[in-house]
């Protein structure tokens, strides 16, 4: 009797945990039929409308930046080039579906067979659900197109790395196709932004001397990853653009400040998030959920052991590079488009060491599969909704706007907007103002004044003099 309570047990909990993550991602990917195009999306459309791919590359490149891979994917990917309203919307749910099924895909991977379907969904929508609820400024980081493909494709990227480089690290087979597609995965991301370029060099060059002092030896595909990232990272420094960018920033390149200040928003943001209840409850959960389920159940001939103190140190650099490129580059604090991708390394890196810290432990003394009772993790489940109920987050400001009809009000009055553009036989065009703006999105509307370069923007989108708005 008591194993059959124990087993109904068990499947009430994963059921009502499963329903519970999905109820909190479900108002993100529905809030996606609702965006619209705001700054610089605009922008990027212009310069490649007007110029053509290549040339676009090549005036992104020597004006403003190095971002070679983003700017192309904005140059042509991008559905507004088309005049395609709806594309903008189906970017962005895709983008958010490709996270998911990145993090599937891995927590697959990690596992090695030893999760049930259920299991791995829990494991997956965990992640994404505490990704959503943490991150500094969710509508950057989802639903603003220009921001979305800069940093929060970079993250996917990364995924997706870490799932081939996992297999590349098991020596599993077809290697070679694997270094191909992880040295292309390096060149992307390096290629999107600053921050994740950073991120990216350190732990790839990091490896690689690691490797080679810990083995004396030079492995010849390590080395292959740190030269891809090392020559990517030149391609971006050495830009054109990057340098005019940097001029206009006469804070920036100021060593000892932007060491001082990387150092200390780092303590701040690590000790700001280990005061995060919904964090230190899954971290409990998944340290019982590894325990039992994967850290015993596959020999060890094909788990890969690190120290945790060379994971560990890598995680602080790679963090730390984050927040100083803005220091450095910019001579200000991270803006919060950055501290999305910064908060993405923290969490991904926090879980990644709990796995390496846990197997490198059982090597010195094998853990118990179950180090927490079941009714812990009852009480500790209940703790989650409690504490998701109590607290304002992203998750109940996406249900706030579904309900209380701000997301549909938004699109509709932006529909209309853009309806009344098209039909006026007007070279000036004068709109009014939005009555509402969803909580949960980042938009920048256009102002009175048509010499704003936003209204000229628009303007030129729409094949007009002018746009003003009431």
């Amino acid at each position: 009797m008591d194993l059959k309570v124990k087993k109904l047990t068990a499947v009430l909990f994963e059921n009502s945990i499963l329903l519970f993550l999905i109820f909190a991602i479900i108002p993100f990917i529905l809030l996606t039929y609702f965006i619209h195009p705001s700054w610089d999306d605009f922008e990027y459309t212009g310069i490649a409308t007007q110029n053509g791919f290549f040339q676009s590359q090549y005036i992104w490149y020597v004006t403003w930046s190095g971002r070679y891979f983003s700017q192309a994917f904005l140059s042509s990917v991008n559905p507004l080039i088309y005049g395609c309203f709806a594309g903008y919307k189906i970017l962005s749910f895709v983008m958010l579906i490709a996270f998911i099924l990145a993090v599937y895909i891995t927590v697959d991977k990690i596992a090695s067979g030893c999760l049930t379907l259920k299991q791995k969904l829990i494991c997956t929508l965990s992640f994404c659900y505490l990704f959503v609820y943490g991150l500094p400024e969710a509508g950057l980081a989802l639903y603003w197109m220009a921001s979305s493909v800069i940093y929060q494709l970079a993250n996917i990227l990364m995924v997706f790395l870490a799932y081939f480089y996992i297999g590349f690290l098991r020596g599993e087979s077809a290697k070679k196709r694997n270094v191909i597609i992880i040295s292309l995965l390096i060149f992307a991301i390096i290629g999107c932004n600053e921050v994740s370029m950073l991120m990216t060099v350190v732990f790839f060059t990091g490896s690689f001397f690691y490797n080679s002092v810990v083995t004396k030896s030079i492995n010849r595909n390590l080395l292959i990853f740190a030269l891809v990232a090392v020559v990517s990272f030149i391609i971006v420094y050495m830009a054109p653009g990057n340098s005019y960018r940097l001029s206009t920033n006469p804070d920036s390149h100021q060593l000892l400040f932007s060491l001082k200040n990387s150092i200390t928003d780092l303590i701040k943001f690590i000790i700001y998030r280990l005061y995060d209840l919904p964090l230190i409850i899954f971290t409990v959960l998944f340290i019982s959920f590894y325990l039992k389920f994967v850290l015993n159940k596959k020999p060890w001939t094909n788990t890969v052991i690190i120290n945790p103190f060379y994971s560990v140190g890598i995680y602080l650099i790679s963090m730390f590079s984050g927040i100083f490129v803005s220091y450095w580059s910019l001579g200000t604090s991270t803006p919060y488009r950055t501290l999305n991708v910064i908060y993405f390394i923290f969490l991904a890196g926090w879980f990644v060491n709990i796995i390496i810290i846990l197997n490198y432990i059982n090597i010195k003394k094998q853990l118990p599969e179950k180090p927490i009772p079941e009714y812990v993790i009852v009480f500790l489940t209940l703790a989650i909704l409690i504490s998701f109920m109590k607290e304002t987050n992203s998750v109940k400001t996406a249900y706030k706007d579904l309900k209380n009809g701000t997301a549909v009000k938004f699109n509709s009055e932006l529909n209309e907007r853009y309806d009344r553009i098209r039909s006026s036989a007007e070279d000036t065009v004068t709109i009014d103002s939005l009555t509402v703006i969803p909580d949960s999105f980042s938009y920048f509307d256009i102002g009175g004044d048509p010499d704003n370069k936003y209204n000229k923007l628009q303007a030129e989108f729409f094949n007009k003099k002018a746009i003003i708005r009431k």
